[in-house]
Order: structure tokens, then C-alpha cells, then sequence
């Protein structure tokens, strides 16, 4: 049969490349050299991700144009003049499968799909966007963003394989042998806009995250001093009385995590998990406060 890597290759080369027999095939050979986080990459592309959690790829967040929908007039422009309320509303983590993705670019209109934000959500963009009265709000997203998407898949396989090639490790005739599994858990696989480099064995909680292809120096010092800014903003914030014990309580579990020493990764997903919940309390200016700390610390 020959070697699964080099077939592999010649399939995401291919201009016509079914890119989900492609990431089956990558989910064998990665699942055959037991390199866990790397297949956990691909099964989610495979199968779509759960939530915005330490593994969501950069290259899932779309940008788009905000709309609201007039009832005499359909679809007009939601015209935000904060600049820190636009950047909280104009991009959405895209979750969806692979195949998902792939559906939703056929059957896209004129080359754009859109994401409907729930009622709640719509209510406080509808303020931003001072409309007359409550509208329906959506983000409309270019079909492109979808595309560079899967050619970022395509082009983290290719690079991955030329890695396992460049190493010895083909797997004739979807085999593998002890030395080249050996092998292979000592690569680094770069997974362009993912969550950094993945080393498949111990990394000794790594404190280097990646992130539009630069790497950054996370300082756990930095993040507590963020953390206290937030609450400090947070106090702050008019919230009902519950919604302010659940957010300082969020606070409180990223410090502890912080006092762990855990993973970069796992402290952008709490602090990402925060915004979004007071985000829906209304607590709009901490919630712009946090993505501008996320953006400058990771």
C-alpha cells in the first residue's frame, strides 16, 4: 500500500481535496502514534468544538457586519459608534464541524451566512446601536472567513506531515513501528492561529502561547494585576446582586487557577468564560475591559 503519511500529502496537494477524508486520515495516523493533543485538534474539526474552550483555534473567530432587522425595511446596518462595544459584538467563535462548515458555504446567499444573536444579546447591541425600538441582531459573515479556515486545516496537515516525513515517520502500509512512534512524540507540531505549539509528552506546563502567529511571553504576574483591575471595573458595574456574587466568583476561580500555575490556555478560557457571562448581565464597560486585557496579555 505504501506510506499513509505520503498519501496524506498527495491528497491535501489534490486542488480538488476532500478535506474530511483528510482529517479522517490524519485522525488514524495521529491516533496510531498516540499523539493525543494533536488528534484532539483534529476530532474537533471533525466534529465541531463544544465550547470557546484552552483548544479553539484563532482562525474560528469570524468578523462580520452587524445587522438589525427592521420589520418594514428587512436587514439594515447596526451602526455602534463605541468602538469597544463594535469589537465586542462584530466577531463570534464559529463552533461547527468541518462538514457544517462546508454546508453552510454551499447554501450561503451571495456569498454570506449569518449568526442570529439570542434575544437578551440582541436587547444590549440594540442600545449600543440606539435603534427606535428592540430589533432582531445578527452578524453577517463573509463565506471567505470559512475558506481560510479550511485551508488553515489543510496547510497545519500538510506542514505536520512534511514533519513526520522529515523524521522517517511514513507508516508503510498504515503501520507503524515502535522507533517511528518513538519519533514522533518528540515533534513539535505548529498549528498556525490553534493554541501554540503542540509537543506531544511532558511540557512542563510551557508558559509560551501563540496567537496570530507571534509568540507572546505570558506573565502570570501581569494576569493577577488584570485580574484586580477587573474587579475593581466589576464593582463598579450596576448589576443585580446575584449577578454580581456569580461574577466575583468567577474572578476568584481564575486567581485560583492562577495560584495553580495553570496553563495559559485554561486562564484565557476562564477569563473568556467571565466576559461572556457579564456580558449578559449588562455590565458592558468590564466585559470591553476584558477583551482588551485578553488581546494585550495572550
Amino acid at each position: 500500500m505504501g506510506s499513509i503519511v505520503i498519501e496524506l500529502q498527495k491528497e491535501l496537494l489534490d486542488k480538488d481535496c476532500d478535506i474530511l477524508q483528510a482529517l479522517r486520515k490524519a485522525h488514524l495516523i495521529a491516533s496510531k502514534l498516540s499523539l493525543k493533543e494533536f488528534d484532539a485538534w483534529i476530532l474537533n474539526e471533525l466534529n465541531g468544538y463544544k465550547s470557546e474552550d484552552e483548544n479553539f483555534p484563532e482562525y474560528r473567530q469570524m468578523k462580520g457586519a452587524l445587522k438589525a432587522k427592521n420589520p418594514y425595511r428587512g436587514w439594515i446596518p447596526a451602526v455602534i459608534t463605541d468602538k469597544n462595544g463594535e469589537n465586542l459584538f462584530n466577531t463570534v467563535p464559529v463552533f461547527e464541524s468541518v462538514s457544517a462548515l462546508l454546508d453552510i458555504e454551499k447554501k450561503a446567499k451571495d456569498g454570506k451566512f449569518y449568526y442570529s444573536y439570542p434575544p437578551e444579546l440582541s436587547m444590549k447591541i440594540a442600545a449600543y446601536a440606539r435603534t427606535p425600538a428592540y430589533m432582531e441582531i445578527a452578524l453577517f459573515i463573509s463565506t471567505v472567513y470559512i475558506t481560510e479556515a479550511i485551508d488553515k486545516v489543510k496547510n497545519c496537515l500538510l506542514e505536520w506531515t512534511l514533519e513526520l516525513e522529515r523524521k522517517g515517520i511514513l507508516g508503510e502500509n498504515m503501520t507503524f513501528s515502535e522507533s517511528e512512534s518513538a519519533s514522533a512524540k518528540d515533534i513539535a507540531q505548529q498549528i498556525n492561529n490553534y493554541y501554540g505549539t503542540v509537543v506531544n509528552g511532558n511540557v512542563n506546563d510551557s508558559q509560551i502561547v501563540s496567537g496570530n502567529n507571534n509568540s507572546v511571553t505570558y506573565n502570570s504576574t501581569t494576569v493577577s494585576e488584570a485580574v484586580k483591575e477587573i474587579k475593581e471595573s466589576l464593582e463598579k458595574e450596576n448589576i443585580s446582586a446575584e449577578d454580581m456574587e456569580n461574577a466575583l466568583e468567577l474572578l476568584s476561580d481564575i486567581s485560583a487557577k492562577l495560584e495553580q500555575n495553570k496553563k495559559p490556555s485554561i486562564i484565557k478560557a476562564a477569563l473568556v468564560g467571565l466576559k461572556d457571562f457579564i456580558l449578559a448581565t449588562g455590565a458592558n464597560v468590564t466585559a470591553a475591559l476584558i477583551t482588551a486585557k485578553i488581546q494585550g496579555l495572550f
